[in-house]
């Protein structure tokens, strides 16, 4: 099948889902863009956002993909409709330009190419976590009772699991470089925050040239942070503000800042996986 096509098919497939297009209207909104204003959107990529674009960029995170599927909404919509191809080939000369920067930004090293694994081995390693807790305990989150009947040192031996465990799973899933230690649960101005299913990053590397971004979180991963937020207030007795947590001088609790969080996440996979791995180098696999 020609590469384009896959990528459209694979765009109606996720439209017809989350918006409920038939062919002749997802035809439809290609080559007249619903657009609507989204002043963040805007200030990166100088025109409108739209339904579709949207989508695409709910459906892909990386810029490889985004471009890819830009390429060929833009060759769909070359001749016939012009106003559509000059709306996608804005967002697609920006998408360009940033990843030109990052792929120079994030260049591995010949020591990082030495160590890396594939997608399937990456993002088995917070599974390998959730085994053991799951062999270990017979269940992911343990509530305050069971809690209190474990050992301190047994406590605190869960404890690291779970919080392993997130993450991992956060990590491997969105490679957002060192975000989720920094992520509040309540809005923050100017800081990377959680609201419903959205993550609002505002701190980030780059903000500058790419402006504050906001992703849409899956959700099996919101599944996951909610059942977790609710270990922490329910069987921890804690009141959250940082979504991260760890146990520090064997003492659970959120992090100050993302400072060494790098040596913190290449530990882990040692730790689980026998190999040390850079966010970096997630970014690349992933």
């Amino acid at each position: 099948m020609n590469l384009y096509l896959r990528q459209l098919l694979r765009l109606f497939k996720s439209g017809k889902e989350t918006m409920q297009w038939d062919p002749k209207e997802f035809i439809a909104c290609i080559q007249y863009p619903n657009k609507y204003d989204d002043e963040n959107f805007q200030k990166v990529y100088g025109v409108q956002n739209s339904d579709m674009i949207a989508e695409l960029m709910r459906l892909y995170k990386s810029k490889e993909s985004l471009i890819l599927t830009l390429n060929a909404l833009c060759k769909m919509v070359k001749n016939r409709f012009r106003d559509a191809f000059q709306y996608y080939n804005a967002v697609r000369k920006v998408l360009s330009k940033q990843n030109k920067e990052e792929k120079l930004d994030n260049e591995v090293t010949p020591e990082e190419a030495n160590k890396y694994i594939s997608y399937q081995e990456l993002i088995a390693v917070p599974q390998k976590v959730k085994k053991i807790i799951m062999d270990t305990y017979g269940e992911m989150f343990l509530s305050n009772n069971e809690l209190s009947k474990l050992t301190k040192a047994k406590r605190i031996a869960y404890l690291r699991l779970i919080f392993d465990y997130v993450t991992l799973y956060l990590n491997v899933n969105y490679p957002l470089r060192l975000v989720w230690p920094s992520v509040y649960l309540k809005k923050v101005d100017g800081g990377n925050f959680l609201q419903g299913t959205k993550l609002y990053l505002n701190e980030i590397k780059n903000v500058r040239l790419m402006g504050a971004q906001v992703i849409d979180l899956d959700g099996t991963t919101i599944n996951l942070i909610a059942n977790f937020l609710h270990f922490l207030s329910g069987s921890l007795r804690q009141i959250p503000t940082k979504l991260l947590w760890r146990v520090y001088n064997n003492t659970p609790g959120e992090y100050d800042s993302n400072n060494g969080f790098s040596s913190v996440l290449s530990k882990l996979f040692v730790k689980y996986n026998g190999k040390p791995m850079s966010m970096n180098m997630i970014r690349h696999i992933v």
